[in-house]
C-alpha cells in the first residue's frame, strides 16, 4: 500500500435571498449576507482506496438528507458512502435544509439540489487534486472563548444561559474542552492543507444575514498567514458549549449585543473567536509531529438508542405549545431561554407521542494512517467526548459533531437528572451517552 496523497477543494454554497434559515424557535429570512459560505473537501487516496472529508457552512443534517447526499456523491466520484464524511459547522445563520425542527417552514428545495450538486462537485475536484503528501498533527488550547451553558442555580434548579452577570448562578455544570487539534498536509505540488478541529456552538451572531460565524474566520485567518495555505473546519463536540461568558469584564463584552433570548451575540465577537483560534494554531503549526499515512480505511456503526417518551406529561405539553404557536407566550411563566426549553420540550413530547420506540444513528469514521476522523451524527457533550478520547486506540483522533447526520442532542446520564434545555429536549433516553461511548469506541478499535 503506498502513501496517502491529498487533494483539496472548496465551493461557494450561499443561498439565495429569502432562504428560510434555521436554528431559532421563530422564522427568520435570508435578506443579506455578511460573507459567503462555502463547503470544502479533503480527499485522500492510496492508491487502492479514496476517501473525502468535508466540511459545510450549515447548521445540519438529518441522517436521511446527509445519505442521500452521500450517495450523489459516492455514484458521481465512485467511491463507496462509507468513505464520505461530511460535518457540519452548525451555524446558526446559515439556509436551512428540509423541514425546520422548530416551526412550519421548509427549506427551499432548489437550493437544496444546489447543495447537493455543490458537494458533489468539491469531492471530485478534490479527488483530482491529490498530490504526494506529508501529514503532521499538533494540539494546542484556546482559553476564554467557550463556556459550558449549563448552570447549577442557587435554588438548585439547572438552566441553560441563564444570563449574563445573573447573581442567581451558582456554578457551571462541567469544564469546557478549550483543546484544538491540527492535522497539517504538507504538499510539494500544491498548496498545504490544515484541518482544524474545535467545539463551540457557532452562534456567535444571529439575526437574518447569511454568515459562516467564527469558522469562516478561523480558515481566512491561517490562510492570511501562511501563503499556500488552503484551511478547512471540522466542528467537534459542542452540545453543552457556547461563547458566552456569564461573567465577562468590560472588554469582553465589547462587540456583543443583548438579542431577543437573553443571549449577547455580534458579528465583531465571532472575527474575535476565528482569530483567537487562528492563533492558537499558528502557535503550533510549525512544531506539528509528522504521522503515518500509509493507507486509507473506513467503518460506519450503527447504534439504537431508545427514545424520550413521555406520553403522561402529553395534556400540559400541547396545551404549551399551542400558546405558543398562537403568539401568547406571555401566558407562559418563563422567558428568554427558558422559555425556549419549556416550548422545545413541549413539542418534543409531542412528536414521540406515537413512537417511534428507537432510533438508529450512524457513526461514521475514516482512518489515514496512524490518524482517525471519528463522526457523531448529532451534538454530544463535552464530557461524552472526553471518554471517547480517553478510549480511543489512535493517538490521533479528530472526533466531530454534526457528522453524516445531526439528529439529535447526545446529553450525559447526569443531565437527565439535572435539567436544562438539552436534557428536557433530548429525544433520547437517558443512558444514549453509554451507547454512543460504547458504539464509537468499538467502530475505532475495528476500523481496517
Amino acid at each position: 500500500m503506498s502513501k496517502v496523497k491529498a487533494g483539496f477543494s472548496q465551493l461557494c454554497i450561499t443561498p439565495p435571498l429569502g432562504t428560510p434559515i434555521s436554528g431559532y424557535y421563530e422564522q427568520r429570512f435570508t435578506k443579506g449576507v455578511l460573507d459567503d459560505l462555502y463547503v470544502t473537501a479533503v480527499a485522500f487516496d492510496d492508491g487502492e482506496k479514496r476517501a473525502v472529508v468535508m466540511g459545510v457552512d450549515i447548521i445540519m443534517l438529518t441522517q436521511k438528507q446527509a445519505n442521500e447526499y452521500r450517495k450523489i456523491i459516492a455514484d458521481y466520484c465512485n467511491i463507496p458512502m462509507d468513505a464520505i464524511f461530511i460535518n457540519c459547522s452548525h451555524t446558526h445563520t446559515g439556509p436551512m435544509i428540509g423541514p425546520d425542527f422548530a416551526s412550519d417552514l421548509c427549506g427551499l428545495p432548489a437550493y437544496e439540489e444546489y447543495l447537493g450538486l455543490q458537494m458533489r462537485d468539491a469531492a471530485a475536484l478534490a479527488l483530482e487534486d491529490v498530490e504526494e503528501a506529508d501529514f503532521y498533527a499538533a494540539e494546542g488550547t484556546v482559553p476564554n472563548i467557550s463556556f459550558i451553558r449549563r448552570y447549577r442555580m442557587k435554588d438548585g434548579s439547572v438552566q441553560t444561559n441563564p444570563g449574563v452577570g445573573n447573581p442567581d448562578i451558582d456554578h457551571a455544570l462541567g469544564t469546557p474542552n478549550e483543546r484544538v487539534k491540527l492535522i497539517k498536509i504538507e504538499r510539494e505540488e500544491a498548496d498545504d492543507i490544515f484541518i482544524v478541529n474545535f467545539g463551540v456552538h457557532p452562534d456567535t451572531i444571529g439575526g437574518e444575514y447569511i454568515s459562516a460565524d467564527y469558522p469562516a474566520f478561523v480558515c481566512a485567518t491561517i490562510e492570511a498567514a501562511i501563503p499556500e495555505t488552503k484551511c478547512m473546519f471540522l466542528q467537534a463536540p459542542q452540545g453543552d458549549v457556547n461563547h458566552i461568558n456569564p461573567n465577562p469584564t468590560e472588554g469582553e463584552n465589547r462587540g456583543l449585543e443583548m438579542t431577543f433570548d437573553g443571549c449577547p451575540r455580534g458579528y465583531e465577537h465571532a472575527i474575535y473567536m476565528g482569530r483567537a483560534i487562528a492563533g492558537a494554531v499558528l502557535q503550533i503549526c510549525d512544531k506539528a509531529e509528522e504521522i503515518s499515512a500509509d493507507g486509507i480505511a473506513f467503518i460506519n456503526k450503527t447504534v439504537t438508542v431508545p427514545s424520550n417518551q413521555e406520553n403522561d406529561r402529553l395534556p400540559e405539553a400541547k396545551r404549551l405549545a399551542e400558546l405558543h404557536d398562537s403568539g401568547r407566550d406571555d401566558e407562559i411563566p418563563f422567558k428568554a431561554m427558558e422559555l425556549t426549553t419549556v416550548v422545545a420540550e413541549a413539542k418534543r413530547i409531542i412528536e414521540l407521542e406515537n413512537g417511534p420506540d428507537s432510533y438508529s444513528f450512524n457513526l461514521s469514521a475514516i482512518k489515514i494512517g496512524d490518524m482517525a476522523f471519528m463522526g457523531i451524527p448529532g451534538e454530544p457533550f463535552t464530557e461524552i467526548a472526553n471518554r471517547i478520547y480517553e478510549g480511543s486506540p489512535f493517538e490521533t483522533t479528530i472526533l466531530c459533531a454534526l457528522t453524516n447526520g445531526g439528529d439529535s442532542y447526545f446529553p450525559t446520564s447526569s443531565a437527565y437528572d439535572e435539567g436544562g434545555y438539552e436534557a428536557r429536549t433530548s429525544r433520547l433516553k437517558k443512558g444514549a451517552d453509554n451507547i454512543i461511548v460504547e458504539g464509537t469506541i468499538d467502530a475505532l478499535r475495528n476500523i481496517k
